[in-house]
């Protein structure tokens, strides 16, 4: 069920918003954004007039509902809240943000925006900003507090680290589901891939728990 702010509706009136975007959700991912609001408006059971009496153009409908499934997919919560050791709070969430990347409704999410990205930079950014960005903000706060408890000496931008961590994560296992093939890594590889990259990222960066284990 897709979940999405907007204006105060009526029950009626809210669900066949909802339908508009579920259909608008699978159509985009199956056809690209060259499909037709007639189509939109046949699979969501409604009319085509109610379809624009909720969404002006096209491209409100899609920034809506690119916006809508970003919220989805996204990693819920703050990193900081997590007493556990830095170590088991990233290896953690490594496994939730790549496992995150690997389902269907991401992919479809990210092939869709990018595949405007030439004729419509802007909702591309909306995906970027509500995805990607999002994320990259949270460990990024996340990295910035141990360093202010002198967990961690990070000497560069916040972001910059959270972003070269991220990208290690996406690993063998989301390029090539990505590509439409499959790595052939069991869940055990795949935690242990990850594992050594949190462990590679704490050890470059000195981090204090790393040195009193080993």
């Amino acid at each position: 069920m897709l979940i999405v702010s907007g204006p105060v509706l009526n029950p009626r009136s809210a669900k066949k918003r909802e339908q508009i975007l579920e259909a608008a959700g699978e159509l985009f991912a199956e056809q690209g954004y060259a499909i037709s609001m007639d189509a939109i408006a046949v699979r969501a059971k409604v009319s085509k007039q109610t379809v624009y009496a909720h969404f002006k153009t096209k491209d409100d409908l899609f920034d809506t509902c690119i916006r809508a499934k970003c919220t989805a997919n996204q990693l819920d919560g703050s990193l900081i809240d997590d007493s556990s050791t830095m170590r088991q709070v990233l290896c953690e969430f490594a496994w939730r943000f790549q496992s995150m990347l690997m389902s269907d409704e991401a992919q479809h999410t990210y092939k869709t925006s990018v595949s405007q990205a030439d004729t419509h930079p802007e909702l591309a950014l909306v995906y970027l900003n509500a995805g990607p960005k999002a994320t990259t903000d949270m460990v990024a706060e996340y990295l910035g507090h141990n360093v202010e408890k002198g967990v961690i000496a990070i000497d560069i931008d916040m972001r910059d680290a959270a972003l070269q961590l991220l990208l290690m994560l996406h690993g063998k296992a989301v390029y090539w589901k990505y590509l439409g093939q499959d790595s052939g890594e069991s869940d055990e590889e795949r935690r242990v891939y990850l594992e050594r990259c949190v462990d590679l990222f704490l050890k470059g960066y000195d981090c204090q728990e790393m040195a009193s284990s080993s």
